[in-house]
Parts: C-alpha cells; sequence; structure tokens
C-alpha cells in the first residue's frame, strides 16, 4: 500500500486555520502517513506538532517555508525540509530575521490605519502565537475580528502591498546555506507562482534554476495542486536534467483555503507518493 503524503502544510503559526495538534489530528483523520509543517518563515509549532506526530505514528520532518529576497526584489517560496531548528546557524538567521520582523509592526499597523483600520499593538501582542510579532500576527487579527470576504482579501489589499523592511527577508543564497548547515534539504516551492518564477519564459526559468543549484538548492516542489500537465513534462525535464530532489505538498491553510484538502488537494487531483518521503529521509 502506498500511504498519502504532504510535506507542505501550515498551521495557525502562519496563516493557516488549525493549531499544530489539531493539524496532525486532522492529517489523522485524512490518514496522512507523513507530514512537514512548513509554517511561513516560523518554526514556533514545531514541537507540539512533532509530539502529537509520534504519539499518532505519523512520520513527521521539520520544516519551514522562508520567504526569501531574490533579484530585483522578487520574493522566492524556499522550503527547509528535515532542518535541525537547534544549530547555531539556524538560530542566528531565525532571531534576527524575527527581531526585523517585530520591529516592523508599528510601521504595518501605521499604514493599515491610513486605509481605515486601527488595530492597537497591543492586541495584537496578546494574541501573539510566537516571541516576536510579525504580520502573521495582524493577520490573525483580521480573521479573528471577520474584517475582510476572504483570507486572500488580507494578502491583497492590506499586507502584500507593505513592503518588507530592512531584515526582514532572508536573501535566497543565505536561506539555502542556511537549510544546507542545518541539516536539510531545500526546495523551490510552487514556481510558477508570482512568488516564485512566474513571468519567465521556460527557459529563462531553467537558467533561474541552474543559477539557485549553483548557490544550493536541492531540489524543486514536483508536486502541488495547481500544476498542470505542462507544469509536471516541465519539472520533470529540469529534475532528469540537473538531478534534482524532489518533494510535494498541498500547501494545506485549513479553512483559510478550504478548496485545498491535506495530503489530496483539489477534489483530489494530488497524490504524493511515500517515496517521496523516504527520499528526503535518507538524506537528512
Amino acid at each position: 500500500m502506498d500511504y498519502k503524503i504532504d510535506l507542505h502544510v501550515h498551521s495557525n503559526i502562519s496563516d493557516g486555520s488549525y493549531t499544530p495538534k489539531e493539524l496532525v489530528k486532522f492529517a489523522v483523520k485524512e490518514n496522512i502517513k507523513a507530514i512537514a509543517l512548513t509554517d511561513h518563515d516560523s518554526i514556533e509549532g514545531i514541537n507540539e506538532a512533532s509530539k502529537i506526530a509520534k504519539m499518532n505514528n505519523i512520520d513527521f520532518l521539520n520544516g519551514i517555508e522562508i520567504s526569501s529576497l531574490y533579484k530585483e526584489g522578487r520574493i522566492l517560496h524556499i522550503l527547509g525540509i528535515g532542518i535541525n531548528i537547534e544549530t547555531e546557524e539556524f538560530v542566528h538567521a531565525y532571531t534576527n530575521m524575527k527581531k526585523a520582523r517585530e520591529d516592523g509592526v508599528k510601521h504595518i499597523l501605521e499604514k493599515i490605519e491610513e486605509q481605515g483600520i486601527y488595530i492597537d499593538v497591543n492586541t495584537v501582542r496578546e494574541k501573539a502565537l510566537g516571541k516576536y510579532l510579525d504580520r502573521y500576527d495582524i493577520y490573525r487579527y483580521f480573521i479573528e475580528n471577520n474584517i475582510c470576504n476572504s483570507a486572500q482579501e488580507i494578502w491583497d489589499k492590506y499586507l502584500d502591498p507593505i513592503p518588507y523592511g530592512e531584515g526582514e527577508l532572508i536573501k535566497t543564497e543565505d536561506a539555502l546555506n542556511i537549510i544546507k548547515k542545518s541539516g536539510g534539504l531545500s526546495f523551490l516551492a510552487h514556481y510558477n507562482k508570482e512568488i516564485g518564477l512566474k513571468g519567465f519564459t521556460k527557459e529563462e526559468i531553467e537558467e533561474e534554476i541552474k543559477y539557485l543549484i549553483s548557490v544550493g538548492l536541492d531540489g524543486v516542489e514536483r508536486y502541488y495542486p495547481s500544476f498542470e500537465e505542462k507544469d509536471y513534462k516541465f519539472l520533470d525535464y529540469l529534475i532528469k536534467k540537473y538531478n534534482l530532489k524532489i518533494s510535494g505538498g498541498t500547501d494545506f491553510h485549513g479553512k483559510n483555503r478550504p478548496e485545498i484538502n491535506i495530503g489530496s488537494g483539489y477534489n483530489n487531483n494530488l497524490f504524493i507518493p511515500y517515496s517521496v518521503y523516504e527520499n528526503i529521509i535518507n538524506r537528512v
């Protein structure tokens, strides 16, 4: 029997709707055998999720989805899977990034107030789920107070238009290096999204992938719910030519993206073989 797995899921520590514990419990219910918790720029939920996964006989991998600063201000999402979150290099880079984000919260709230919504920073802090504040805490405030009609509207209208400040984004090259030094594997997430390489031709994408490999990229997210047949063919070409490792996941956000289910994507359009997990665990 080939088990279902999902190596790209989010909890409410970033922008998912389930707590890390609830997320793992839901994975159990959906017969998921292996998961990686890959919250955006956060590892705060890993210890809880890992503990619950072990209790429920689910294979678990530490993960993070780093919003990294690439060329000409483009943001690439890099998945770090199988990372040791206690290495000196990881802790140093992570702490500096989180401190910079907390410093930027006041500016974000000022910009949101200019659009007619006042949010007291102390109210946000009272409900913060991690040690440092960031824009995901503001996002949760919007969700909890039903300010927007959808989760995506929060990003499109209020948060994404506000640029990241100095130090809030780790450079892509540094992110790849940090993941490697923490014993994990790095994967370019959803290569064809805006937070990816959308807008480039296939030839240009291949050149960017070659560059990323040269600075430490291990592989690509081969399985993703919005990929079409042409995407899979192109990815398989790159994977074979450059001997890339592969990962895959649904980018599950729970009720904040209800159209996507853990382990199966849109209307069961995704199946990630258990061998993908085995190949990763054999290399980390």
